[in-house]
């Protein structure tokens, strides 16, 4: 089984002495992106990108530094966003990221597809994004590279990335493919909802849930329970399993 999650915007710069770095599989295309986002000043980015001008700015300055054969740290070590801080990476085993690295995939505007160990920069671009890469979007610039690399014959996929990047691959899906979206859903009102932050946080600790009790199956994720989450199997079906909390 392999599953994927989406990026975070927020990044910081660390590291992990217990393991090594892993080199990322898309460098010539992040180089083309590279050069290309090179170009936009800190106001057209501000435009682009649909960020205040002090974000603008320290994405511009991203792009002017960022070298790809620097190193990095750990992608999974790298983004700091709300799931990311419930994966807790720091906190797993060298073991229980072992487990992770052939298994999760971060999909990524900027470097495609991410194994946890990968080594990445700071850099700032969402899938959505209007940038127009020889001509094309990003979606239509990475194509079907991430879903066939993503896909193994009779390995099924978790996925646990938003929509916006569950499209990279989505698309290209065929009727031997296995791919199961986990939603997360909380009773407001009488009635069942999604709630963002509420997913992202689950989410996160789906991913650690998989590391410490080495799930290589899907039906392994069923006894997730984490804040009162229980699977439903009325809900689910082989394409979609639901966790609902009261």
């Amino acid at each position: 089984m392999r599953l994927i999650i989406s990026p975070a915007k927020n990044m910081r710069i660390t590291g992990d002495p217990r393991l090594p770095l892993s080199r990322p599989g898309y460098l010539q295309q992040s180089a083309r992106l590279l050069e290309q986002l090179r170009e936009y000043p800190p106001w057209q980015l501000e435009s682009l990108m649909k960020i205040n001008p002090d974000i603008a700015l320290r994405a511009f300055g991203y792009y002017q530094s960022l070298d790809l054969e620097s190193g990095g740290s750990p992608a999974i070590m790298s983004y700091h966003g709300l799931q990311y801080q419930n994966i807790d990476p720091q906190s797993l085993t060298p073991g229980e990221l072992q487990f992770l690295q052939p298994r999760l995939r971060i999909v990524s505007a900027f470097y495609g597809l991410l194994r946890p160990l990968d080594g990445i920069s700071p850099y700032r671009l969402e899938l959505q994004c209007k940038i127009k890469v020889d001509g094309q979007s990003l979606y239509r610039f990475w194509g079907d590279r991430l879903y066939r690399d993503l896909f193994l014959p009779g390995e099924p996929v978790l996925n646990l990335a938003s929509a916006e990047y569950s499209k990279a691959v989505s698309p290209f899906l065929g009727a031997r493919d296995h791919f199961i979206t986990c939603d997360f859903l909380v009773v407001k009102r009488g009635r069942l909802c999604c709630l963002p932050t509420a997913a992202k946080m689950a989410r996160g600790q789906m991913v650690r849930f998989i590391a410490r009790h080495s799930i290589n199956e899907p039906e392994g994720v069923w006894d997730f329970d984490w804040d009162g989450y229980e699977f439903s199997p009325a809900r689910s079906d082989s394409g979609r399993y639901v966790f609902i909390r009261d």
